[in-house]
């Protein structure tokens, strides 16, 4: 695998800096967009993007707005279309520059919001959706009355951080990932900004209500045991999305991390069967 490093300057004059991973040969079938959760960067999916280059595609990380090696105030967004917007701009650049389709794009928690967005925004624009801890009912194991708190504040103090992260042991059972993770200078571990979690349940709602216009496959991925953001946002999409091509599958006793977790290499597997199995099916329909 090739990896290159890339960036661009989006509507408000911002660097966004996203990864690129070429296989190191052969004709690429398509196009895989990583999307990664709040606090983290496109780094951490390094391995995901080995898997999916091996398997013949090119794959593209974007460090969303505040995040990683991009600019912006430190996980500070505070309308999820902005980080919307962004992703648009990755996907002009690399379809033109490699004049290749199908796209795919895999989101992780609130990259799963900024993917679906996305595809309810664009919805011509992608083959097929892969989530992993979707953050789609984000608001189930929070108080209400914590949620109101959240979204009065901030209209007022947007970039304060008052939103406790919680403990790092909810991401994954594997005390190594947990160790670099914390020696990682790329995630934010601070708490997170009353803007950018109102903005994420704003997000969630969005898509709730807006869940019967998804058209293309998609594919959720979800530990039980996800303390983060509950499977059942998951389990939502598989009842309310138009799409007749909707898989979901829990993994048992799974955390929130799920490329992660103990289980990741089936996880990963699972991942790049589906999208091969839906660059087949084109290709079959096209034939």
């Amino acid at each position: 695998m090739i990896e290159r490093e890339h960036a661009f300057r989006n509507a408000k004059g911002i660097t966004i800096f996203y990864r690129e991973w070429l296989p190191d040969a052969g004709k690429p079938l398509g196009i895989a967009l990583i999307v990664h959760g709040l606090g983290e960067h496109s780094g951490r999916y390094r391995h995901v993007a080995g898997a999916l280059t091996e398997a013949g595609f090119l794959c593209f990380g974007i460090d969303q707005l505040g995040h990683g090696k991009s600019g912006g105030t430190r996980v500070f967004i505070p309308d999820l279309q902005l980080a919307v917007a962004d992703l648009r701009q990755l996907f002009e650049i690399v379809t033109q520059r490699y004049a290749l389709k199908p796209v795919f794009l895999f989101g992780h928690s609130m990259g799963s919001l900024t993917g679906l967005e996305f595809a309810l925004l664009y919805p011509d624009s992608l083959c097929g959706i892969a989530l992993s801890g979707a953050a789609v009912n984000c608001e189930e194991n929070r108080p209400a009355w914590l949620i109101k708190l959240c979204l009065f504040a901030a209209a007022y103090i947007p970039r304060l951080r008052l939103s406790p992260p919680g403990s790092p042991r909810v991401l994954t059972h594997e005390d190594e990932i947990l160790k670099e993770w914390w020696e990682d200078p790329l995630i934010d571990k601070g708490m997170w900004r009353v803007g950018t979690s109102a903005a994420l349940v704003l997000s969630s709602r969005r898509i709730r209500q807006s869940a019967h216009q998804l058209t293309l496959p998609i594919l959720a991925l979800h530990g039980s045991d996800d303390h983060l953001v509950p499977s059942s946002g998951s389990i939502f999409l598989r009842q309310n999305a138009l799409s007749s091509d909707v898989s979901v599958k829990i993994y048992e006793g799974m955390r929130h991390e799920l490329v992660n977790e103990t289980c990741r290499d089936e996880v990963i597997q699972t991942l790049t069967q589906w999208m091969l199995e839906r660059v087949m099916g084109k290709r079959i329909e096209a034939g």
